[in-house]
């Protein structure tokens, strides 16, 4: 019965948009479908094969009504309606916990739970048109459930199951825990914005709950270490415990993090309303001077601190953080990072990037009002910003130091380090610091242990170092850090390639390292371009890509190393042909034919036989695709005419002699790509949608261009678009049809009805009927 009523509900929830007489009747409506739906939950145990059915039928109901109706039913009904969701989320979370222990494979009450939270999120974001106050109780319960499921017992229920069925082993747990920040960042999100609603609540839960663990870490550290010193053997060690604490502390970091700060894309970073506000709200409870000393005091407990309770809760949770970074890096200098969870150090640094970005030197007029705490603490021109860079700058070069074969980690670090420097606000601060030039010695040095970090944190890595080289220096300071960070790079490759022996020698291992070394760094020089220093990393860059060309013949049969050659043409024109004016760009432009023609007399020459011959067939065609799609794009994005970067800079050929232009490379990137494009190749879904990206791209802006294409060129192009419109995704076919779009009015122009290119497009005619259903001709 129960079953039969929910599907009847199910229809009637997902009807878009019934019509009704007036508001009153839609409110009837609604009402109607709400008390169904109570009453058909209430008193009935929810079968699994039930849960994602309800949730939709909730998510429908929110989400297909205005929130003016939500709002008109009776209040009894409205609040019956969210005590309901509230304790179906907790309901169904706790049984996604469950699933997650089991290793389900139909995880449908996790579905749910993620339907609920969207729902959650939906109301919530709406919230000003809601009775106020009337979603911080349901909240408060959905967050404390949250935490309760992903803490240890015997304050949380993680891992636990009715049946008493044990955990994952302890590898998988640490294998599926790398990904939970992207794998749960929904979920995250949503909880992050609830705790937000009710941050009175929950950010003092958060930080009692934070320090708790980070004492008990300490402390268990501190035994095992009088243990090790007794007995030294790791094995005779009891990981439970730590494992435990690990895991609180991971997901408490992770709550935290998306609760004090979102990451938008491409926008200002803001601190969330909710959280100023309550900062704000409880200011005058606050003792500013007790509050810096526990923000500077990592090392101390917050409890031990006298007035601790008179401390802004925003600053005490960071605090919480930074202890938990402190006990970290006091556990390594005693030789106990054996016993340490790189998870955790992971964590701590995604929290410290993603608070960076927000909070540090924060821009007081970007918000109506201000939190005195949290201007003192992070504002412009304060002591404790000064005092936190220096803190995480540390905290960089430590994590460099102790975990540089710990990639994942050390990418997330050299990642906080690119956010303090990518601001010059805050690269100021860092530039005046003596462990920042340390460390940029010790890296143009190639000393250990910096020498052994991956070549993906080595990218990142420069790129910081370059974005530090244009804070706010003396002239003479500059001019010193280039040559201390620029120059050994430059000419340790010079004095490289310029050997007499060098061809001989280019195999050796040591040699190809270091040009590999060297082309990770001009990679990480292109990705640190900004509009204000694109005229220097530009003519820097330049000087280097005549030198890549060549090395395209020493190493033609290496194809790592020819991959990672033209990523760098890639990086220097996705990051800079916007900004280039048209003397600069055609010297790009040069520079990329030159690379293809090398390439291609290289490709023709290759024998590829063996078995990885396609893999690198499809690394090459990619960014090859890539190179030529960022050159096009100069013809959508230019600011050269905007913004004078290159002013009396743009000296030489005019541009009524230039020998070289876009189309010209692109053009000849094509021969070399669509005669090498097999079907094979384009069942790989990233060098297909590249591929068509990159004809549409061409016919769009070069539309007259594509008659002129040899003959068997341009038979391939036009198979191409066929294959696509016919064999491929949706979104290939789209971008296949607004291709042809430009062709025909191409014809339409030129009126030569007996041309290749318009018996083509007729052709196409015939073909987009053929793909329709008989009843859409």
């Amino acid at each position: 019965m129960a079953q039969d009523s929910l599907q009847c509900l199910a229809q009637l929830a997902s009807m878009h948009g019934p019509v009704f007489p007036d508001e009153s009747a839609q409110v009837s409506y609604l009402a109607h479908m709400v008390e169904g739906l109570l009453s058909t939950i209430n008193g009935i145990e929810i079968e699994d094969s039930e849960a994602v059915g309800i949730s939709n039928i909730i998510s429908n109901l929110i989400t297909m009504f205005p929130r003016s109706i939500l709002t008109a039913l009776p209040s009894e009904l409205f609040t019956s309606f969210i005590n309901c969701l509230t304790l179906l989320t907790c309901s169904f979370g706790r049984s996604a916990a469950l699933e997650e222990v089991l290793d389900k494979d139909d995880m449908v009450y996790m579905e749910a739970y993620d339907r609920l939270l969207e729902s959650w999120l939906t109301l919530v974001q709406d919230e000003e048109h809601f009775p106020r106050g009337c979603f911080v109780q349901p909240a408060i319960q959905v967050f404390n459930s949250y935490i309760q499921c992903h803490l240890a017992a015997p304050d949380g229920t993680r891992n636990l199951s009715v049946n008493g069925i044990a955990s994952h082993e302890e590898e998988e747990i640490n294998e599926l825990q790398e990904d939970d920040r992207e794998l749960f960042s929904d979920q995250l999100s949503s909880v992050g914005v609830l705790g937000r609603v009710a941050a009175d609540h929950c950010i003092p839960l958060l930080t009692s709950l934070l320090e708790d663990r980070v004492n008990r870490l300490h402390g268990q550290l501190q035994r095992t270490q009088q243990h090790l010193m007794a007995s030294s053997d790791l094995g005779s060690v009891d990981r439970k415990v730590l494992d435990d604490l690990y895991e609180d502390i991971h997901w408490l970091i992770l709550v935290s993090g998306y609760l004090l700060a979102d990451d938008p894309q491409g926008e200002t970073p803001l601190i969330p309303s909710e959280v100023m506000e309550f900062s704000i709200k409880h200011s005058t409870e606050v003792d500013i001077n007790t509050t810096l000393q526990i923000l500077g005091s990592p090392g101390e407990k917050a409890s031990s601190i006298p007035g601790c309770n008179r401390t802004d809760s925003v600053i005490r949770l960071l605090s919480a953080v930074l202890r938990t970074s402190e006990v970290e890096s006091r556990a390594t200098r005693a030789s106990l990072t054996e016993l340490l969870s790189p998870q955790m150090g992971k964590d701590i640094v995604w929290f410290l990037r993603r608070w960076a970005k927000t909070y540090l030197l924060v821009d007081e007029k970007l918000y109506e009002q201000i939190s005195i705490p949290l201007s003192t603490a992070f504002g412009a021109d304060t002591e404790g910003a000064q005092w936190i860079v220096g803190y995480l700058l540390e905290k960089v070069i430590n994590n460099l130091s102790v975990w540089s074969s710990e990639t994942e980690l050390a990418n997330d670090t050299v990642e906080l380090l690119v956010t303090l420097v990518e601001k010059r606000e805050r690269a100021n601060i860092v530039v005046q610091c003596e462990s920042w030039w340390s460390l940029a010695k010790q890296f143009a040095s190639r000393s250990p242990p910096l020498h052994l970090l991956s070549s993906s944190v080595q990218r990142s890595l420069m790129k910081a170092l370059v974005l530090g080289g244009f804070a706010n220096m003396d002239s003479d300071t500059k001019q010193q850090y280039w040559a201390e960070v620029l120059h050994p790079l430059q000419q340790r490759f010079l004095n490289l390639i310029n050997q007499e022996n060098f061809a001989q020698i280019s195999q050796e291992e040591a040699v190809k390292q270091e040009i590999v070394a060297t082309l990770e760094a001009l990679c990480g020089i292109a990705e640190a371009t900004q509009i204000d220093n694109v005229a220097s990393l530009f003519s820097f860059l330049m000087d280097f890509l005549s030198s890549c060309i060549g090395l395209m013949e020493v190493y033609s049969n290496t194809p790592e190393t020819i991959n990672l050659i033209i990523e760098v043409f890639v990086e220097v024109a996705h990051k800079q042909i916007c900004y280039l004016g048209e003397t600069k760009s055609m010297k790009l432009y040069e520079a990329c034919l030159t690379l293809l023609q090398v390439y291609s007399k290289n490709n023709q020459s290759r024998k590829r036989s063996d078995a990885t011959a396609e893999e690198d067939q499809y690394q090459d065609l990619l960014l090859i695709m890539e190179l030529l799609t960022n050159l096009l794009s100069k013809e959508f994005i230019d600011f050269s005419d905007n913004d004078e970067v290159f002013r009396n800079q743009e000296q030489g050929t005019p541009a009524s002699n230039r020998t070289v232009s876009a189309a010209d490379v692109v053009l000849y990137g094509v021969n070399i790509v669509l005669p090498l494009m097999s079907q094979d190749l384009l069942k790989f879904p990233s060098l297909c949608n590249q591929y068509y990206k990159l004809i549409t791209f061409i016919c769009e802006i070069f539309p007259e261009k594509i008659p002129q294409l040899p003959e068997d060129l341009f038979k391939s192009l036009m198979f191409s678009l066929e294959l696509g419109m016919t064999s491929m995704s949706s979104e290939v076919s789209q971008l296949c049809l607004e291709a042809l779009s430009p062709l025909a009015e191409q014809c339409a122009k030129n009126q030569e009805k007996d041309s290749p290119l318009f018996i083509a497009t007729r052709h196409f005619l015939k073909v987009r009927d053929t793909t329709r259903l008989p009843s859409q001709r």
